[in-house]
């Protein structure tokens, strides 16, 4: 058995909670027994991907109720309590290592990589070693807290020129991950904004960090054509976390109406959008679409973008775009903060940029994702007949599909994962579910044999 945690929303608890119970439960029932060590909070927040504060409350609860204790310089473990509960457990079949309890919360899936082989390493290699070697000044020197200039820069033109950006290099605030960066937002708006609005379906991280921040958050259905404004408008939200140009996981795409409209209400409310332009750039048949940032006329959108799906999820820069409105209350606020992304990687990406490496990466990527996603449509037609439908597939990594099948959920999901496909199930009705996958990561044979 495979002991995973996952937050379920709409339940009214707090993901603390469900976590504290989810252990409780787990020591309760013996699978994971007394005087066995737990995951430090730094760990356990790396591995099941939610904040220190979320792990540390946790633990807080379970330490103030006895089932597990901290022992100084050696962490916490599991409390001497067997002999309460062995005899109500005694037929229960339990795993000696609380470790798989965290370590198999996220199974390795090829599919979530990035194609291998698809970044030119002998360039960003020859651009690493001349600044070790001819700018040996910043090997010695700290990174600045917003990131370095030569970066900001970069981005700054290569968003106004990749997705008509309007924005300035002092605008940029780097970071290592999107979550880190909405941490910083959240960190600065609230005082003032108690209530954010996230899509639904949608990113769940960005929900934990408002959560983890004291937000109130809000669910706004999304349909084809992205997220519903008249949901957002009856919220009373005060900002508002989407992804228009590649929603995910839906894969919808909002239209220039819709856009329009979302910026009114940003401006009617005093307001803001926090757009994340997810793999927006991977698009195999039609240009990408005008970022809401370079629409934006009321200094209301944020904008969030990633080199994680673009190069490689092994480089951890991400970058926020702040609205010139906001840029003294960060400034306020910057030096509570380090940075959290290699200076030497982040020239190295400024150079990759600059040089043009990256234009001729995303031409590169294009063509490679494009022939992977008419294999895989091959091969699910192959396995499922007419019963399989692809509804989305003109871009980003990952692929909508719905599917007609008796299967029950969890039959489903286990039986993409015994393929090694990590997939979404985004709705089911009627025995016909929509399905998200990414193909990104699936070596070429392996999708060939699959046809």
């Amino acid at each position: 058995m495979i002991y995973t945690f996952y937050p379920k929303k709409n339940t009214g608890k707090p993901i603390y909670t469900q976590l504290y119970e989810y252990i409780r439960d787990a020591i309760k029932t013996q699978k994971i027994i007394s005087g066995t060590r737990l995951p430090s909070i730094r760990e356990a927040s790396s591995q099941l991907h939610l904040s220190k504060t979320t792990i540390e409350s946790a633990y807080f609860q379970l330490a103030t109720e006895g089932y597990i204790e901290s022992l100084p310089k050696k962490g916490y473990y599991v409390s001497e309590l067997m002999h309460y509960f062995e005899h109500q457990n005694e037929y229960v079949q339990h795993s000696p290592h609380t470790s798989e309890l965290f370590s198999s919360q996220e199974p390795y899936f090829k599919n979530e990589n990035v194609h291998e082989g698809s970044l030119d390493i002998k360039a960003w290699k020859k651009l690493y070693n001349h600044i070790l070697f001819d700018r040996s000044e910043s090997v010695y020197s700290p990174s600045s807290h917003q990131g370095e200039l030569i970066l900001r820069k970069a981005i700054s033109q290569f968003v106004n020129g990749t997705r008509g950006g309007n924005t300035s290099p002092e605008q940029v605030v780097i970071g290592a991950g999107i979550q880190y960066l909405i941490g910083i937002l959240a960190g600065m708006i609230k005082s003032t904004i108690r209530t954010a609005a996230v899509e639904d379906p949608g990113y769940e991280k960005a929900r934990y960090v408002f959560e983890d921040y004291g937000f109130d958050t809000i669910d706004i259905p999304v349909g084809d054509d992205g997220l519903q404004i008249e949901s957002l408008k009856a919220s009373h939200a005060k900002i508002v976390y989407v992804s228009p140009s590649h929603q995910f996981p839906t894969g919808s795409l909002m239209p220039i109406s819709k856009r329009l409209q979302l910026l009114s209400w940003a401006d009617s409310v005093k307001g803001f959008i926090l757009e994340d332009d997810y793999d927006s750039l991977i698009r195999f048949e039609s240009k990408p679409v005008p970022c809401l940032q370079g629409l934006d006329q009321s200094d209301r959108v944020i904008y969030l973008g990633s080199f994680s799906k673009i190069l490689t999820p092994a480089l951890r820069i991400s970058y926020m775009i702040l609205p010139r409105r906001l840029m003294a209350d960060y400034q306020s606020i910057a030096h509570r903060y380090t940075q959290s992304s290699s200076k030497l990687e982040q020239i190295t990406l400024a150079l990759f940029i600059q040089e043009g490496h990256i234009d001729k990466h995303l031409r590169k990527i294009k063509r490679i994702y494009h022939k992977k996603m008419t294999l895989l449509q091959k091969y699910l037609e192959k396995l499922w007949g007419d019963k399989v439908d692809l509804i989305s597939a003109d871009s980003g990594l990952h692929a909508v599909i719905t599917l007609k099948s008796e299967k029950p959920p969890d039959q489903l999901v286990l039986f993409f994962e015994n393929h090694g496909i990590s997939v979404n199930i985004i709705r089911n009705v009627l025995h016909t579910y929509e399905i998200s996958l990414s193909y990104s990561g699936i070596p070429f044979d392996e999708l060939s044999n699959m046809t």
